[in-house]
Order: structure tokens, then C-alpha cells, then sequence
């Protein structure tokens, strides 16, 4: 059937929310599921402001949202990625997550060549007491600049979930990355961060008692 012109997939899903049926299947990430979920960051994260929304492809799909200061001391990002083998659990505890995070922080530490190079000061999971992400702290130079910079991996949504902020590095720092990083994952975590999910080929929509709306 040819659904109406404007017809959006949010409204698609909360269609699916309020109809009866049989229960369906495990449910499955859709294709604008990064993109959708990345609608819930905030436009502000401690002191930095939200920029640009861009797609990305490295190598899995999904999407970057650019964040940065007044003045553009301190810049950093979030990725939101559509994962390859199916939605993940909430958090740092998952296989892809703990792998993610070992390669993103390899990277980090072997740098862009020989005069950017960051080494490991600190590892915790972020926010304390119900974490959704796995973070590094790293500090470094690039060139004669010295610099600090936290890198974290996690999981909300059912999406992987890829976060850098980078900053000179000096007393006071030009802004505190753990009140981003807090911010980011306090948008994300849990009671906001439900599977964005389609129903399966073939199989009725879940009723409404055990579906996720997305808000």
C-alpha cells in the first residue's frame, strides 16, 4: 500500500505504538534510527553549544553532531552510529562497545603523526552510578600546543555511540569535559533513550502495552 504523501516515519512509529495486534519479533534498528536519536541531544552540554548535524559512513552509517564553546577553545563531537549486527543494550557493557572503545582509543593514542600524540591519564564510565559510557582521558601535545582530550564509547538507543572533546590543555581548562560528557549522556540515558525500532516483515504490530513510543 502506498502511504500518503508526508507521511513521516515518526509518525509511522507512533501509529504502530496505539494499533493492536500479536507480538511480534525482536525488534530491529531502522535506517534513520542514529539520525532519530540523535534529535534527543541537547542544544547546550556543560559550556558547549550544539553545531551542525552531518552523515557519516566509517565505516558504519549514522550521523555527527559538532559541538564547541564561545570562541571555539574547546570542540568536540557526538557520533551516533547504526550498529552492523543488530541494537545494542544501554551502556559499556556490551562486546561491540568494549571492542569500539579499545580501537577508538588506540587511535587516539597513536595520533595523526609524529607530533600529535596523546598518552592515557585516566579511564572511568560515565555518568557514576548508572554509566552509559566508557571514557579516556588522555593528555598530550599537538605540535608545541600541549592538549587534553576525553574520548568515550557507549551504547543508547539500541545505537553506537562515539564522543571526543579536545581542549588546550592549561589552569583552568577552557571547560570542564565531564560536565559534556554528563550532559550528553543524561539526554541519552536511561527513561529517554528507547529502541527506535519498525516491526518485523510479515508480523502485526506489537500493541501499544508492549511497544516504546519515541517522545
Amino acid at each position: 500500500m502506498r502511504l500518503p504523501a508526508g507521511l513521516t516515519l515518526l509518525t509511522l512509529l507512533a501509529a504502530c505504538a496505539t494499533e493492536g495486534g500479536e507480538t511480534a519479533s525482536a525488534p530491529v534498528p531502522v535506517v534513520s534510527a542514529p539520525a532519530l536519536l540523535a534529535q534527543r541531544l541537547p542544544a547546550q552540554a556543560g559550556t558547549f553549544q550544539r553545531g551542525a548535524t552531518s552523515p557519516i559512513e566509517n565505516p558504519l552509517p549514522g550521523v555527527e553532531v559538532a559541538y564547541a564553546t564561545s570562541g571555539r577553545s574547546a570542540a568536540g563531537f557526538v557520533q551516533v552510529v547504526r550498529p552492523a549486527d543488530g541494537a545494542l543494550p544501554d551502556g559499556p557493557g556490551s562486546v561491540v562497545v568494549q571492542e569500539e572503545y579499545r580501537r577508538v582509543l588506540a587511535a587516539a593514542q597513536r595520533g595523526s603523526g609524529p607530533h600529535r600524540r596523546l598518552r592515557l591519564v585516566n579511564e572511568t564510565d560515565q555518568p557514576p552510578g548508572a554509566p552509559l559510557l566508557r571514557c579516556a582521558e588522555l593528555e598530550g601535545a599537538y605540535g608545541r600546543t600541549p592538549v587534553m582530550s576525553t574520548n568515550c564509547v557507549g551504547a543508547a538507543g539500541g545505537q553506537l555511540l562515539r564522543l571526543r572533546v579536545s581542549m588546550p590543555r592549561r589552569d583552568p581548562p577552557p571547560a570542564d569535559p565531564r560536565a559534556f560528557v554528563r550532559d550528553i549522556a543524561a539526554a541519552l540515558g536511561a527513561g529517554n533513550s528507547h529502541w527506535i525500532v519498525a516491526p518485523s516483515e510479515g508480523k502485526r504490530p506489537l500493541p501499544r502495552r508492549n511497544r516504546v513510543r519515541v517522545r
